[in-house]
């Protein structure tokens, strides 16, 4: 895939009014470290930059336009944004030693229905989002699809089962559980309520029980003595 490029630009002193003079020209201020490099303060177009931002956190990004810098890869190593509008308002770049393997965070993708959720109802539990692994800086892979097809309730995925690109190796134990199908989670079954006797007159909520028939605690007391 072809690599994404940014267009920077040297970026003369620091404090507030360097920062509005780059705001009202819509650029970000950053910096540029790593490998070979002395740290150096640039700035880059707003829109460059989300583009680029858009090509995914371990994407590896050509530096165009500041002597010194030009042609070297770089990662995006951390963005800030304002807390109130969201905007980006400084960036670090961080160029690797492309001979030596470095450590980064790769997305999972899990890929597929259970059959545990598909036939019985139950859910997919992702326990892990990335993985970290080692590999080399050209060939950090964009990420890594997990087939969850097959699993059945109970069943799991661990980090030995899936299969990485050459030369990538999980820095993660290989049991650990990546994911799995639980059962589903049974409601609390509500008691029914009790079934009204035949002829009896049922209250309605809100209103008080119905008084009974007049004369009839004096017809029941007439029996009982009629029976003694």
């Amino acid at each position: 895939m072809e690599r994404l490029k940014l267009e920077i630009a040297p970026r003369e002193g620091r404090g507030k009014s360097v920062t509005r003079k780059l705001r009202v020209l819509d650029r970000v201020p950053g910096v540029v470290y790593g490998s070979g490099i002395q740290p150096t303060a640039v700035s880059a177009d707003r829109i460059a930059l989300a583009r680029v931002l858009r090509g995914g956190a371990n994407a590896l990004v050509d530096l165009v336009g500041a002597k010194g810098l030009e042609g070297s890869p770089v990662l995006v190593k951390e963005v800030q944004r304002d807390p109130l509008s969201r905007k980006h308002v400084h960036f670090d770049l961080y160029a690797p030693d492309l001979k030596a393997r470095l450590d980064v965070e790769i997305p999972l993708h899990y890929v597929g229905t259970p059959k545990g959720v598909l036939l019985d109802g139950g859910v997919l539990e992702p326990l892990l989002r990335t993985l970290e692994v080692s590999c080399m800086p050209l060939a950090i892979p964009e990420g890594i699809n997990v087939d969850v097809s097959n699993l059945a309730i109970g069943e799991a995925i661990h980090v030995r089962d899936i299969q990485l690109p050459p030369d990538v190796v999980s820095k993660i134990e290989g049991d650990t559980t990546l994911v799995h199908v639980i059962a589903p989670r049974l409601e609390e079954e509500v008691a029914p309520a009790a079934a009204p006797v035949e002829g009896e007159a049922v209250p309605v909520e809100g209103e008080a029980a119905p008084a009974p028939e007049a004369g009839a605690d004096k017809a029941k007391a007439d029996k009982a003595k009629a029976e003694e």
